[in-house]
């Protein structure tokens, strides 16, 4: 018996478990390693040391170099807009954290002098990052998260922009917050979670459910910040919105990924008596709520705007007057449902800019207030739209647009100019124009057609010899869209085919797209990417043995759902920070949020749903697999890592093999994903890469 094989027997015989659901008798062989405990440790150290001389023998000197020279392509992201000002989020190449800057404008509207630094995070800590931020309405202040380690629980903060300074005003607990701020710029509505000695506060579990609305004056104390709005679900996520004339708050409360309810606020018509939070006298009016269905909205010039997918799977804006808004005959379409679905829109002066996917790609669409259509803002060309903002009071707009061959900028668009002008862009050292984005349609097993875009060199031949990297998601209504991938540009330029699949339960097409493809309908996204996988070779661009998957998170989920039901379509599969026991994954905080997307095996019928796919309990003995490398961290406070220290050991032990081909990796002092330093993501991509080139044999023609 090898280390490993007597390492997995020993973590085995401390907590094999079979549960009774439902009548269903269910083994949880691995269970003692969900929890900290001395075999886990152990496990996990020796498991994660393995690995790592493992990938450090197949790394060379040339992948870790690239890898580090395409990473180091800087970023530019999450545009905003408010009076004279532009922010955005950028990363330059010797940073290790991306900082938010900030870009004066003329009263033209064109930029006037330099773009400054008004956030760094690591002024705020070697390993801080910036996590969210919002603009006051005219630009005076902005309120930012910050977190550590990746972590993403924030504390937030507010600074002046004009002059820098730091306000005094600190708030913890605002993991994943909104803010909405007050016209008048002295106030601001936000999310945060319990703290110690309020209603439903877990001290195992901090920021992990019950989060509520608040008011918070600046300069005053958070700790006597009024309660606004409180869910009736602990996994609910309430936001608020307010009307430029301070009058109307919008509570949003969304109940998971395909719910939302909407309730209005009317603080008062008279300035000096307003009201912060509701009362007898200001009652909260709900406008929808229980539906299965989602909707949102702001008031903007005495009016409800809402964007809905009721009667809409791909969605439309609906226009009502606030007196009337919980009277659906009273709802007017501003802009019906179009062939393509609405992604995002914003208020820009006396328009709307209105972000679609068409045929799996952005297009910014303008239309006035009463509906009429007024043009499109010419981007680009094929791409991503991936911010998009626009103030209401001085019509201009800022657009965050990439694509694969297109460098990410960040563009300024006017009503009265019409005309994209680029703010700021990224410089990428590599020639782009030697590179081409197409795009397939790839039949699923009942016939659906799965858009699946491909980045290669131009003139790609169909000889089935070129190695394919594939990554796909399919969950929580998320639009994989054309943008800019820096780690793809590694693979592309390499001689590969890297490839995304927009799968069932993504929202490319819409709420139907979406739902065609969670809860019971979850089978449909693993068919979409195994119909992918098999096309690639049957296509004649790839073979079995030259494919490799990858994907994290949901898609780590993806990836071992592909593990147990198509291992023989691909050589290696690299998953990350995925989940992998779907029977017990909603009793690891904060897992209870994505019920609404998979259901839960506390319910009989839908045991059946996730016990059909439930990549640990499908492991099956003697099964011959590709090569496996399954990452978590340490510090990820959405999928717990306990769900892939079990998958690998049951897929090492299902080989019976002394040294499976079954890897494990837990990086230390990161999170999910977001927040993640330079240096930590150069490290995992270049892991990603050693491992695939040595699954697909690859290293030998490197070599040549």
């Amino acid at each position: 018996m090898s280390w490993l094989q007597d390492l997995n027997a020993r973590a085995r015989a401390a907590g094999a478990t079979t549960d009774t659901l439902h009548g269903v008798a269910i083994e949880d062989p691995y269970r003692a390693l969900e929890s900290e405990s001395d075999i886990t440790r152990e496990w996990i150290d020796r498991q994660t040391a393995r690995s790592r001389e493992a990938l450090a023998s197949w790394s060379r000197a040339d992948i870790a170099d690239r890898i580090r020279e395409v990473l180091a392509i800087g970023t530019i992201s999450g545009g905003a807009i408010a009076g004279d000002v532009v922010l955005y989020s950028r990363r330059d190449a010797d940073r290790e954290q991306p900082a938010l800057f900030a870009q004066s404008l003329s009263r033209t509207g064109a930029p006037s002098g330099e773009p400054r630094m008004l956030v760094d995070p690591q002024t705020y800590g070697e390993r801080a990052a910036l996590d969210w931020y919002y603009l006051s309405p005219n630009g005076r202040y902005l309120a930012f998260g910050i977190s550590d380690n990746g972590d993403e629980r924030s504390t937030l903060r507010v600074v002046e922009v004009a002059t820098g300074t730091v306000l005094p005003d600190v708030i913890p607990h605002t993991k994943w917050s909104t803010v909405g701020w007050l016209h008048a710029e002295d106030g601001f509505y936000y999310r945060r979670y319990p703290r110690e000695g309020e209603p439903d506060y877990d001290a195992s579990q901090p920021d992990s459910y019950h989060p509520r609305v608040f008011f918070h004056r600046l300069g005053d104390d958070p700790a006597s910040d009024v309660l606004v709005y409180s869910p009736p679900n602990g996994t609910d996520f309430p936001d608020a919105n307010v009307s430029e004339d301070d009058r109307w708050v919008v509570i949003g409360n969304f109940r998971g990924w395909s719910q939302s309810d909407v309730y209005l606020l009317d603080r008062g018509a008279q300035r000096a008596n307003r009201v912060v939070a509701p009362d007898a006298s200001h009652p909260l009016v709900t406008v929808v709520a229980g539906e299965e269905h989602l909707t949102s909205g702001r008031v903007h010039r005495g009016r409800l705007y809402m964007t809905t997918n009721i009667d809409a799977p791909r969605y439309r804006i609906v226009g009502v007057d606030p007196a009337r808004a919980a009277d659906r005959a009273a709802w007017a379409d501003v802009v019906p449902q179009g062939d393509s679905a609405i992604e995002g829109w914003t208020i820009v002066g006396d328009r709307i800019a209105m972000h679609v996917i068409d045929d799996v790609r952005s297009r910014v669409r303008v239309f006035r207030l009463d509906g009429r259509a007024d043009g499109e803002i010419e981007l680009p060309g094929r791409g991503e739209v991936g911010s998009l903002d626009g103030d209401p009071r001085t019509g201009r707009l800022v657009l965050g647009f990439s694509s694969p061959v297109h460098a990410p900028a960040m563009h300024l668009w006017t009503a009265r100019g019409r005309d994209l002008v680029q703010l700021a862009a990224i410089d990428v050292p590599i020639d782009l124009s030697e590179l081409e984005l197409t795009q397939e349609r790839v039949p699923s097993r009942d016939g659906t057609p799965i858009n699946v875009h491909l980045l290669h060199r131009r003139g790609l031949e169909r000889n089935g010899q070129t190695p394919v990297l594939l990554n796909g998601y399919g969950g929580f209504n998320v639009s994989l869209l054309p943008g800019f991938q820096r780690s793809a540009l590694y693979w592309a330029s390499r001689g590969g085919v890297f490839a995304v699949a927009n799968l069932r339960g993504g929202g490319e097409f819409g709420e139907d797209w979406h739902r065609a493809g969670n809860l019971a309908n979850k089978e449909r996204v693993f068919e979409d990417m195994e119909s992918v996988i098999r096309w690639l070779s049957s296509s004649g661009i790839s073979r079995p043995d030259r494919i490799a998957i990858t994907g994290g998170s949901n898609g780590g989920l993806l990836m071992g759902a592909m593990i147990t039901r198509a291992p023989d379509a691909f050589a290696a599969a690299a998953s990350y920070v995925g989940l992998y026991d779907m029977v017990r994954y909603h009793r690891f905080p904060p897992a209870e949020l994505w019920i609404s997307e998979y259901g839960s095996s506390d319910d009989a019928t839908q045991l059946q749903w996730l016990m059909g796919y439930s990549p640990y309990h499908r492991v099956q003995e003697g099964a011959r697999l590709p090569a496996i490398l399954i990452e978590t961290a340490d510090h990820d406070t959405r999928v717990h890592w306990g769900h892939s220290t079990k998958f690998a050991a049951r897929l090492q032990e299902s080989t019976g093999e002394a040294d499976p081909r079954v890897w494990f990796y837990r990086e230390q002092l990161v999170g999910h994903g977001a927040g993640t330093r330079l240096s930590d993501l150069v490290s995992r991509y270049t892991r990603l890469y050693a491992f695939v080139e040595h699954a697909l044999g690859l290293e030998s023609e490197a070599s040549e």
